[in-house]
């Protein structure tokens, strides 16, 4: 638990079959949440934030390295103009598009 949020120490209950309480779980598992973190997302705010798998961490990384350096040769295009980078700025792209036409996996 995070030392900057309030403990969470009140309890509602909710009944359901247990059909209906696998259902939940089932549709928990998938987010990657437990059913308790599942449960308040979807009551306060009607939908749940899955949880990004490792690979899709690593590509998030990865494109935010990708930006970085991109940020990078558009300061070095103001200092030294635009042809000196272009060659670099096209391969970062080229990176970039491999990056988001990963297939994902199920």
């Amino acid at each position: 638990m995070n030392p900057t949020e309030p403990k969470r120490d009140q309890q509602i209950t909710v009944c359901l079959t247990k059909l209906e309480k696998l259902a939940l779980k089932r549709r928990a598992d998938k987010a990657g949440l437990n059913l308790s973190d599942y449960g308040r997302q979807m009551v306060l705010t009607g939908k749940a934030q899955a949880r990004l798998t490792t690979e899709e961490n690593a590509t998030l990384n990865q494109v935010a390295k990708l930006g970085n350096n991109l940020n990078q040769i558009a300061h070095k295009a103001n200092a030294d103009g635009i042809r000196s980078i272009a060659i670099e700025a096209q391969r970062l792209l080229r990176q970039l598009a491999e990056l988001l036409d990963k297939p994902v996996e199920p």
